[in-house]
């Protein structure tokens, strides 16, 4: 009985000394990322239902979901509002928006590609990089109102605007008024995710392909995560 308790000790000491192997090795982690914001501008004014996929957990979310739901792959939320071509969004009570917010917990890699920003650089900084992935000034401002005072809180920040897998993990489609899908012409997403970085931090410096030409109905997202000082 003893033997059987030994190697029943050992067998458990191995696989959770394997599962923290795994956590030190990973790239990716557990993080909560904030103020993703989504804005709809469609060529007329149209009744539009978004509905969003996540592959995590939804914390804050504004204005309400009409709907929400626990999936396989995490949680699915929608909307329904009535969008304007200057990208009001009208709720059913009648209520305004000027976008779509919520956060909530995903797990994410650590980016390698990005820049190091000096605090007093982090304003022209954000102002050139947003032009650059093709925010409008009004959305590069609602961006850096509240992105540039969680930079300046550091003397220097990497900062990182990959993308690719979040906007995996975090989807979006849209139908109208009578159920049929509607897919944007232009869809622009901005993630970026910053930590605390020093002047000498070494990173692989990152490039931006052109942003698309604005045409027809255009969905614009940004969001961030703001992660653990570089080793």
């Amino acid at each position: 009985m003893k033997k059987v308790l030994m190697t029943v000790l050992a067998v458990l000491y191995v696989a959770l000394m394997t599962g923290f192997f795994y956590m030190l090795m990973s790239d990716e982690h557990h993080f909560l990322p904030e103020k993703p914001v989504l804005y709809l501008y469609p060529q007329e004014e149209q009744q539009l239902t978004v509905t969003l996929d996540l592959e995590g957990s939804l914390d804050t979310v504004y204005p309400a979901p009409d709907n929400q739901r626990a999936t396989e792959r995490g949680t699915q939320a929608s909307w329904t509002v009535t969008a304007t071509p200057d990208g009001t969004l009208t709720d059913q009570a009648g209520r305004t928006y000027p976008s779509l917010f919520w956060d909530g917990a995903m797990t994410l890699p650590d980016p390698d590609a990005g820049f190091v920003v000096s605090r007093e650089d982090a304003v022209p900084f954000l102002e050139d990089k947003l032009a650059q992935l093709g925010l409008t000034d009004r959305e590069a401002a609602d961006f850096i109102t509240y992105w540039a005072p969680r930079m300046r809180a550091y003397e220097y920040t990497f900062v990182s605007f990959d993308a690719s897998v979040y906007t995996q993990r975090a989807s979006y489609s849209f139908t109208d008024e009578a159920g049929a899908s509607v897919t944007p012409d232009t869809f622009i997403r901005v993630f970026m995710t910053i930590r605390e970085a020093d002047a000498n931090t070494v990173v692989q410096p990152q490039t931006f392909a052109p942003p698309p030409t604005r045409t027809g109905f255009t969905a614009v997202e940004w969001g961030g995560a703001q992660r653990h000082k570089i080793s």
